[in-house]
């Protein structure tokens, strides 16, 4: 009778613990939800996953309870903001692990793979910069445990003062979900990036060059030590940037039209993902007339973009648009390109590099070109 009741006992706890699951962390995508698809509102906004894609991070009302996903009054395990995890990052991760949903840190490493280049959350304290005449590397100005860079520090959790929305390449829901319920979605984010980062001195409205040299100080062309010039606006009065860059109409094309670096077209079924924002044709097209390359034209995630006329097609997942088979919570397959969208936070390239050695340098100076 005592070890049917201790039994009863357990399976009750286990019980509570599944049910109470979503407030209390662990990335979703795991069975107990599968069954109650409303149970998505619990931390998602009404409509998902078609709604701003902004989650239990904006639309407060008093009749939300959307607080109490990321913080805790009474118990809270750490002293800071009453998170109920010890760090910022740790708290962030009760969702953004991978498990169930695109992976931020570690999606490379388990698939077997090297990681080549991260953003060291919670590790470092220099952001390295250019030229010390303007600014130099940042240090000690982060929200991390000891001063240390953490997600906070580029990312509003709460979406407040964040850049304009773009539409990058990271879209966290399967291709196949792209024709299901949501004809003329535009899918758009600000990604929750801050307009200033943690301890920056300059404001960026839009995620380009000049956001990245927000942090990175004297790396936005021009100085000392910069060894490559950089459309930004200290070198622009109309800077590109991720959504506004000229991209070549088609990928074996030398001219090219005002687009966006990331997910292009503005409805199904004619949304794709594209390489072709990172090739810069010789001689310059009208449109990339005085412009420089932005920071994400040679930083992103890793992929074969091949060269001006002969661009690679942006394979993202295995089935296309349309396709009702396949099995999108499995992940995306190890031939993909770009892979695994996890920039700026880790790449396989070192440096963040979309390709290395000559591949790189070839998207923009094809040998033709050479003096």
């Amino acid at each position: 009778m005592l070890r049917a009741r201790a039994t009863f006992v357990v399976v009750a706890i286990l019980m509570v613990l599944c049910i109470a699951a979503p407030a209390f962390g662990g990335a979703h995508g795991v069975g107990w939800l599968d069954p109650w698809p409303s149970d998505c509102a619990v931390c998602h906004n009404e409509g998902f996953p078609y709604g701003e894609k902004t989650g239990p991070h904006d639309g407060y009302t008093t009749g939300t309870n959307k607080c109490e996903l990321c913080h805790t009054v009474h118990d809270a395990t750490s002293s800071y903001k009453l998170l109920p995890a010890f760090t910022i990052q740790s708290t962030c991760e009760m969702c953004h692990d991978g498990t169930g949903g695109s992976g931020v840190f570690g999606a490379i490493e388990a698939r077997g793979l090297t990681v080549g280049a991260t953003h060291r959350v919670e590790t470092t304290t220099v952001i390295p910069g250019g030229d010390a005449a303007t600014g130099g590397s940042r240090t000690g100005l982060f929200t991390g445990t000891a001063g240390t860079l953490t997600c906070g520090d580029c990312h509003s959790p709460h979406n407040s003062n964040t850049v304009a929305p773009f539409r990058g390449e990271r879209v966290r829901f399967h291709a196949d979900e792209l024709n299901y319920g949501a004809p003329d979605k535009e899918w758009r984010t600000s990604k929750l990036l801050r307009q200033r980062p943690t301890g920056s001195e300059t404001t960026a409205t839009v995620y380009g060059s000049d956001w990245c040299a927000t942090c990175h100080r004297g790396r936005s062309s021009g100085g000392a030590v910069h060894n490559h010039p950089v459309d930004s606006d200290v070198t622009q009065a109309s800077p590109f940037y991720y959504d506004r860059v000229a991209v070549v109409i088609s990928d074996t094309s030398l001219e090219t039209t005002f687009g966006t670096m990331g997910l292009e077209g503005t409805s199904t079924p004619n949304l794709y993902w594209h390489s072709r924002g990172f090739v810069m044709p010789s001689p310059r097209t009208p449109q990339q007339s005085g412009h420089a390359p932005i920071c994400q034209q040679c930083h992103e995630d890793s992929r074969l973009v091949g060269e001006p006329g002969n661009v690679q097609r942006a394979e993202v997942y295995r089935y296309g648009n349309g396709m009702t088979s396949g099995d999108p919570i499995a992940g995306d397959p190890p031939t993909d390109t770009p892979l695994f969208q996890n920039f700026p936070h880790e790449t396989q390239n070192r440096n963040f590099l979309v390709e290395t050695d000559d591949n790189l340098c070839m998207n923009c100076h094809p040998t033709a070109g050479l003096p």
